[in-house]
């Protein structure tokens, strides 16, 4: 036989089954990245955005030791970002230590700041579900603090840590000393602000 009425030795079988099988591989992975972005989007659009929550610093926080909520949105502190805003000292006298103790963390106002948050009302929630009522004007004019440290030292929860609202007693008159004295919400959790 002469060479050019040989016919083209056919391939095998096999191999042109591996072909088709590549390209259904690439088609698979296709339609599953377009299904991976329809996903996302729709996850994008229907996730509310009132049950985001809001960092107030960059890094990944920490354990959250405060939970501020107002108008609907959530904002978590852990105690980097409490220690992060500018701190207040004070030595007051109280009913809970027979000796005058030294109280330092930020002003409340300046964690409602942050927190973005604006009301009337103020609840302080602690640890074991004790709310006390505290007026958002306590919070303007009154330089109320969010203790973190007690005589230079982190609280512990036996020593009504590690978070305590602390009012400047001293410096109040009588009949408001003994309102604020409620208002001292000890291993504080929360502030709800309505």
């Amino acid at each position: 036989m002469t060479p050019f009425l040989r016919r083209a030795p056919k391939a095998p079988q096999g191999r042109r089954q591996r072909r088709s099988d590549g390209r259904r591989l690439m088609l698979l992975g296709g339609l599953y990245l377009a299904l991976l972005v329809v996903v996302t989007a729709l996850v994008a659009v229907f996730v509310s955005p009132r049950h985001a929550v809001v960092s107030v610093q960059s890094e990944p926080p920490g354990k959250i030791v405060l939970t501020v909520e107002s108008h609907g949105r959530q904002t978590r502190f852990d105690m980097r970002a409490l220690e992060a805003l500018p701190q207040q000292t004070y030595t007051v006298t109280t009913p809970w230590y027979l000796r005058p103790v030294s109280f330092q963390g930020p002003l409340l106002r300046d964690v409602l700041a942050a927190a973005g948050a604006s009301g009337t009302r103020i609840e302080a929630v602690a640890v074991n579900d004790y709310v006390a009522a505290i007026p958002f004007e306590d919070a303007r004019t009154l330089d109320v603090i969010i203790a973190l440290r007690m005589d230079g030292k982190p609280m512990s929860s036996r020593d009504k840590g590690p978070l305590f609202v602390v009012y400047p007693y001293d410096r109040l008159s009588k009949e408001m000393r003994e309102r604020s004295f409620a208002r001292s919400v000890w291993q504080l959790d929360g502030l709800r602000v309505r």
